[in-house]
């Protein structure tokens, strides 16, 4: 499947920022499901998501050789760790 993507940066860009949304939104929906009582603060969550990215970007960048597309997931991975740090006050601002 992903021989037939694009090397294009605009799609790793959207890749780059689906798979953690998505990522999220499964662990939230299993952790809810599964226990009674969710035992992960939504800033732990929010790590592991964007962390999900990192597998599948070195896929693309070994794997698939897909450079343009690699780039798009790593911009998209900065803007999301810099939201991150920015939502959580960690630079101390």
């Amino acid at each position: 499947m992903m021989d037939k993507l694009k090397d294009n940066m605009l799609l790793g860009i959207a890749i780059g920022a689906l798979v953690p949304i998505v990522s999220y939104a499964i662990l939230l929906t299993f952790l809810e499901y599964a226990l009674e009582e969710n035992p992960l603060r939504e800033s732990t969550m929010q790590v592991i998501a964007l962390f999900v990215n990192f597998p599948v970007f070195r896929t693309v960048l070994t794997k698939y050789k897909k450079d343009r597309l690699g780039r798009g997931m790593l911009l998209s991975t900065f803007v999301l760790a810099i939201w991150y740090i920015v939502h959580h006050n960690m630079l101390g601002i």
